[in-house]
């Protein structure tokens, strides 16, 4: 599916890249508003994600109603969406571990933490 450009709020609020808007009272997120204006009352326990990651953006077609867990999973920041880890070692499948919990880390910077440990650890004895 081919995406459309990116529609931007143009409002004066705005609180961590998200654009408000004021209806009376009453201030919603702009994505938020304009999801429940196109689909209606956002389901209970559930996000509205922005596909294209842009916060500003109120495209309905970028708009996703999902879990916030598959919301943090779909963020940037998520290793599956990077090809390095933040010391710059590459994710690639023999550099990815898998913790018990399902968490993914660099099993390079592991080694290098575990080395640190260990070392602190044998010059404290």
């Amino acid at each position: 599916m081919i995406m459309t450009e990116c529609i931007e709020a143009k409002t004066t609020t705005i609180v961590n890249g998200y654009h408000k808007v004021r209806f009376g009272k009453n201030k919603y997120r702009a994505h938020r508003w304009v999801w429940e204006l196109v689909n209606g009352k956002i389901a209970e326990g559930l996000v509205i994600d922005h596909i294209c990651r842009n916060r500003a953006c109120v495209a309905i077609d970028h708009l996703r109603m999902v879990t916030q867990q598959e919301n943090i999973m779909a963020g940037l920041h998520n290793i599956d969406n990077r090809s390095n880890c933040n010391q710059g070692h590459p994710f690639i499948k023999e550099n990815i571990m898998v913790r018990k919990n399902g968490r993914r880390e660099c099993a390079e910077c592991n080694r290098e933490r575990s080395r640190c440990n260990w070392a602190a650890k044998k010059g404290a004895a």
